[in-house]
Formats: structure tokens, C-alpha cells, sequence
């Protein structure tokens, strides 16, 4: 091989390969299963952040935003601060955040029920904002834009069926029945209607009590959780966090993608062990080729550009065998775990590909080592 001839060198490669092809057959496939792990888990490590939020969505919110004296926030609506926040400036500062969240206005009414006076928990809220914060509550037929709790609807029996007048300190405001909400929770013990309303029978312009806020979405929660706790809000305001909700999504998002990462570079270990000890025999079997390829002038050169060939051909094929059974474990994990189909990533056939052509190169090393210290003149003495 004075000359480089590209021709010749892929009739050596592809006539070598085909008759060997069991051997290098167990290659491709030792390389195709550390692929297939790793293309599955790159599918489902993409995809799970988005599925994680939206099942932990049905949840609630995961922060609020209240008055600086406000001691004992919890996840419940129901859980009112004394003071109030300034409804503008709070507006302001989601828009700050780039956040979504909903103002609540909390109020007690009095309405008269079955010839008595009773008391009716009332909270005013963004109604659209509420709807998106909470896709886990349970809403039934009929105008969403007022929803009734259904402890307290069946709290009120039949008044409940028509508009009921609520009355706060001489203010009143007649409010239809609207849809049930069934949150199973304290939620259920109130009356929700829109902000504005609110805030006119309390006597409470540009007025909130708090302001309940959903940090949680795609590998952003704990940057999201850091920042807030870093830089707090505007005077007279502060966040808590409900760690329940956001510190469990940002810890279970952290250790699956930390047990994915170990579990594929496993399987891309254990595949390249494999892709060495097959390589490893397949030299050991044309060792007289080897020899009289260098007794023909081959040089070193020559000959670590064959195998290192051959090892990249048997990666790429094994990378895009992987990347195919990939596709259908990451489906099936997502319709079994998830009951919906996985995203497809299309930047992860070329990741794929590239590991399954190191892993095949690396594993090369070995035979390639092997074939240059062939002595030709022993090897064909069958030594």
C-alpha cells in the first residue's frame, strides 16, 4: 500500500466484515444495547420535566406572595392574612417576574338562608388565573366565572339553586349559584366570585389579601426556588414557599435525571467492554491478514485507519440499531408510566450516534494495538 487506495481499503473492510459478520454481528449488537438504553433515557430525560409538572400542576400553587406580617401561610385559600396587599403594585411585580398568579381577596358576608342569618366565607379571585393555578379541581356544569363550594352548597340546600344576596357591613351584592367546586378541601367552604365584585362588597379598592403563584414547569424549578428566597419582594410584601409541593418536584426531577445518567453510562461501559472483547477476537482472527498486509508494504498508518474504520462502521450501525429500539422503550415506558406518548427530541439521534461511535472507537483501541505489533514474518509461520 504505497499509495492510498480508498477503493481497495472499503472492498478489504466490507469483504472482511461479511465474513466475519457473526463476529462483528455480536459487535453491532453489544453497541446497539448500550444505544438503546442511552436513547431511551435521553428521550425520557427530556420529556419527564414537562410530564412531572404536569401531573404535580393538579397540586396547586407552589408559592404565595403576602404582607410582610403574615406569620402562617399554608396551601389553603382559606388561610387569610389580617393585613392587605396593594393590588397594583402586586401586578407590577409578577409582571417583574415574568410569573402568573392569581389575587385572592378574602371577606366574610352575611346571607339569609331559610328565614336566618348565616355567615358565608366569600374569597374574590382572578377567575381565569384560578382555573389555570388548580387543573385538579373538580368544577361542575355552569357559569365558572362564580363557583360555589359544594360543602357550602349543601350547606345552603335549596337557597342555593337561585341568586343569593350577600351582605357586609350594609354592602350587599347578589351573586348567582354559578358552577359547584368540589376541591376536597377548605376550598369547598366558600363562595368565589370575581375580583372585582369582591373587593366593592368589602369595601376594598385595589386591595388583595394574597397572591397564589405556581413557580414549577421544565428544569426551572429550583433556579426559580433560589432566586425568590434570594431577592425578595417589594416592601410590605413577602414569599412563602410551599416547600411540599416545590422542593418535592425540583427532588424527585433532580434524582431521576441523576439515575439516568448512571444507568446509561452503564449500559454505554458495559457495551463497550462487549465491543472490546468482540473486536479484540475478531483481530485475533486475521492476524495472517494482518501480516500479509504488511508484507505487502502496508504501513502502520494503513493499518490503524482499517480497523479504526471498521470499528466506526460497526458503531454507527449499532448506534442507529440502539437509536431505533430507544424510540420504542422510551414509548412504552411513557404510555406505561405516563399514559401518554413521549416527545420525540430530534437532537437525540446524533447524540446517540456520537456516543455509539466513541464507545466503537474506544473499544477499537485494543485491536488496533493488537494488529500493530504483528510480526508478519512469525504470523505467517503460523507462530
Amino acid at each position: 500500500m504505497a499509495r492510498r487506495n480508498p477503493r481497495l481499503e472499503r472492498r478489504l473492510i466490507s469483504a472482511s466484515l461479511w465474513r466475519r459478520r457473526g463476529t462483528a454481528s455480536l459487535a453491532v449488537l453489544a453497541v446497539a444495547i448500550g444505544a438503546s438504553v442511552a436513547a431511551a433515557l435521553l428521550h425520557l430525560s427530556g420529556d419527564v420535566g414537562r410530564k412531572l409538572s404536569q401531573e404535580l400542576r393538579a397540586l396547586g400553587p407552589d408559592l404565595l406572595l403576602v404582607p410582610a406580617g403574615f406569620e402562617d401561610a399554608g396551601a389553603s385559600a382559606l388561610a387569610a392574612p389580617v393585613d392587605y396587599l396593594d393590588e397594583a403594585a402586586v401586578r407590577r411585580h409578577l409582571a417583574d417576574m415574568y410569573a402568573r398568579g392569581a389575587c385572592l381577596l378574602f371577606l366574610s358576608a352575611r346571607a339569609e338562608v331559610a328565614g336566618r342569618m348565616i355567615e358565608i366565607p366569600v374569597i374574590g379571585a382572578d377567575m381565569a388565573e384560578l382555573h389555570w393555578l388548580h387543573p385538579g379541581w373538580r368544577i361542575g356544569p355552569g357559569d365558572a366565572r362564580t363557583l360555589i363550594g359544594a360543602r357550602l352548597k349543601a350547606r345552603l340546600g335549596d337557597a342555593a339553586r337561585g341568586p343569593v344576596t350577600l351582605n357586609c357591613e350594609g354592602r350587599t351584592l347578589t351573586v348567582p349559584p354559578g358552577a359547584t367546586l368540589d376541591a376536597g378541601g377548605p376550598d369547598d367552604d366558600a363562595w368565589w366570585v370575581p375580583l372585582a365584585d369582591a373587593q366593592r362588597l368589602a369595601d376594598r379598592p385595589n386591595r388583595v389579601s394574597l397572591v397564589q403563584m405556581r413557580l414549577g414547569g421544565r428544569n426551572v424549578v429550583p433556579v426559580k426556588v433560589d432566586r425568590v428566597r434570594r431577592a425578595p419582594p417589594a416592601p410590605g410584601m413577602k414569599f412563602v414557599v410551599l416547600h411540599a409541593l416545590t422542593e418535592t418536584e425540583s427532588g424527585l426531577l433532580e434524582r431521576m435525571r441523576r439515575l439516568m445518567a448512571l444507568v446509561t453510562a452503564a449500559a454505554l461501559i458495559a457495551a463497550g467492554l462487549c465491543a472490546f472483547g468482540t473486536l479484540t477476537d475478531l483481530a485475533l482472527e486475521r492476524r495472517r491478514d494482518i501480516a500479509l498486509l504488511k508484507a505487502l508494504g502496508a504501513s502502520r498508518t494503513d493499518v490503524v485507519r482499517l480497523f479504526a474504520t471498521e470499528s466506526l462502521v460497526l458503531g454507527a450501525l449499532g448506534g442507529l440499531i440502539g437509536w431505533l429500539i430507544g424510540v420504542c422503550f422510551a414509548e412504552f415506558i411513557g404510555r406505561t408510566v405516563f399514559h401518554s406518548a413521549i416527545a420525540l427530541n430530534p437532537m437525540v439521534p446524533l447524540v446517540v450516534l456520537a456516543l455509539s461511535i466513541a464507545v466503537a472507537a474506544v473499544a477499537g483501541l485494543g485491536p488496533i494495538r493488537l494488529a500493530l505489533r504483528v510480526e508478519p514474518a512469525r504470523a505467517l509461520r503460523g507462530d
